[in-house]
């Protein structure tokens, strides 16, 4: 028997792994897969998941106003949001408008029914957000809001300086 139908017939087995010994980014990892997968349960009511409600949070916002800006702030490649953007367009959520100044650019807008289900949507994710947070203390949400910033703050201070500790920069 060669090593590919032995792999095959080995019955898998779904093992959670301990939570003890878990690297602060495993748990920052596993927490944020958490969080998305409830919110995709709640946000399934709607026919949208969680990467679609965070392009009309971000539009909705003025955080982005382009496919491009989306990218660049959801770390997302360009052929992925141009097929998120299509589906959103076609549940009539998002349009696309050509610039005035730029007839090159293409603009996006929350559509006028993408704003009338934003307010839902909000509140579905602080209730996500709030059913992860049970349990923990006023204080104790405070400090992990300011351990997030300053890890936030740090990472992008280490983007500004491109050095490396251990020689990568001057």
């Amino acid at each position: 028997m060669n090593r590919r139908s032995l792999a095959k017939a080995e019955p898998r087995v779904a093992v959670a792994p301990r939570e003890e010994g878990l690297s602060v980014g495993q748990l920052m990892g596993r927490a944020r897969a958490s969080f998305l997968s409830a919110l995709d349960t709640e946000l399934e009511q709607f026919g949208l998941n969680s990467m679609q409600f965070a392009v009309l949070k971000h539009l909705s916002d003025g955080a982005a106003n382009t496919a491009a800006d989306l990218c660049r702030l959801m770390h997302h490649d360009t052929g992925a949001m141009t097929r998120l953007l299509d589906r959103l367009e076609e549940k009539a959520l998002v349009r696309r408008e050509r610039g005035r100044a730029d007839r090159r650019v293409v603009l996006l807008r929350v559509a006028a029914a993408g704003r009338g289900l934003l307010p839902r949507l909000r509140a579905l994710a602080t209730a996500v957000i709030e059913a992860h947070l049970a349990g923990f203390s006023p204080a104790e949400v405070g400090a992990l809001k300011d351990y997030l910033g300053r890890m936030i703050a740090n990472g992008q201070h280490r983007g500004q300086n491109h050095s490396l500790p251990g020689g990568g920069g001057s």
